[in-house]
């Protein structure tokens, strides 16, 4: 769970193409005789497009684009000059006063980190600096061997210190810091859309290189119908799901294939808990009702694996699908909720009902 923005605002993400969500509903389907507007835009290190329909959608759009901008240089740990970086320089000597978008994206995120058990957890800062997340080619220097830890400083989302009266952040240890890579995306696709609906949008689809989030009435029976990768070869289609609302994450390891360490091909998802790649090798899909949860999710549920990922997704009513390629080249698919064959399409719960 890395991230920044230089060519790449996020280490887990990879380039534009190489996004793990096909989305085959292109087009919003009006319901009125208007035209839907789509513009696309490189942001955050990758694309984001957005389709629109409503009253005042071009410049609701532009405003939308313009907040994701924002945000970046709030939660970019690739530019020296952004809030996040000079957070971490500070708050392992002295309480840090957050302006409010940062203190709530990290308040949202240590909190997700505390629902998930730490298997997402923001405070990887340290553990993509000391893998070499964010060199200037992208490439691992290594990983360390099986039970080995990489860490450069102190990880664990326990030893941030919150003062919410205050809006500061301290950290218990030196070296520390807080890497919205897992997290960020979600926030400003959320941000996004708010500006649309605001700006009289309604009805949108913004797909943000591998997430996308849908509000109002879509093309497909009111919906959108989203393909879903193949977790190997992604511009194959390995299936598809129906979505009224809310947002579809994906994560997965080819989303970096072109990393290499040694010659050999490297996973890059980080486990936060054993201070190195996490194990599973396929990709993780989630849908939850707002992008900031569901981009969460996706990381926390891929460092699970599919055992554990699937029962405690159980546990919360979560729609979760797991998609491996094994070595014989079929497709093993572990799934629940909505993703199941035959399942009624549904808006998504809220997962924090289960974990709060």
């Amino acid at each position: 769970m890395a991230g920044g923005q230089s060519r790449r605002w996020r280490a887990t993400r990879g380039p534009v193409l190489a996004a793990l969500l096909a989305v085959l509903a292109t087009r919003l389907a009006p319901a009125d005789d208007a035209a839907p507007l789509e513009r696309a835009r490189f942001l955050m290190g990758t694309r984001l497009v957005l389709q629109a329909r409503g009253p005042g959608a071009p410049e609701a759009i532009e405003r939308a684009f313009a907040e994701v901008e924002r945000l970046d240089a709030i939660l970019s740990n690739w530019r020296s000059d952004s809030e996040v970086a000079r957070l971490n320089a500070s708050a392992g000597d002295a309480p840090f006063r957050c302006s409010p978008d940062l203190f709530a994206a990290a308040t949202t995120a240590l909190d997700w980190a505390g629902r998930t058990g730490g298997t997402f957890d923001p405070t990887v800062e340290p553990l993509v600096r000391s893998l070499g997340l964010r060199g200037d080619e992208g490439r691992l220097p290594g990983i360390p061997p099986e039970g080995e830890s990489a860490r450069s400083g102190p990880v664990g989302w326990r030893l941030v210190d919150v003062d919410r009266e205050h809006r500061t952040l301290r950290y218990r240890g030196r070296g520390m810091g807080l890497d919205f890579g897992g997290i960020g995306k979600g926030i400003a696709l959320d941000a996004a859309a708010a500006i649309l609906r605001r700006g009289g949008v309604t009805a949108a689809l913004l797909n943000f290189g591998g997430q996308t989030l849908v509000f109002g009435t879509g093309p497909d029976q009111g919906g959108w119908r989203l393909g879903l990768a193949d977790p190997v070869e992604r511009e194959r289609v390995a299936g598809s799901v129906f979505l009224r609302a809310g947002s579809l994450a994906v994560s997965g390891n080819s989303e970096r294939s072109h990393l290499t360490a040694g010659g050999k091909k490297v996973p890059h998802l980080l486990d936060p808990r054993a201070g190195r790649a996490a194990s599973f090798d396929g990709s993780v899909s989630v849908i939850a009702p707002d992008a900031t949860s569901a981009d969460a999710l996706s990381k926390a549920l891929f460092v699970m694996g599919p055992e554990e990922g699937l029962a405690w997704a159980k546990s919360r009513g979560l729609d979760v699908l797991y998609l491996r390629r094994e070595s014989d080249g079929s497709l093993h698919r572990s799934a629940r909720g909505v993703f199941l064959a035959g399942a009624p399409a549904a808006a998504p719960q809220d997962p924090g009902k289960e974990l709060r």
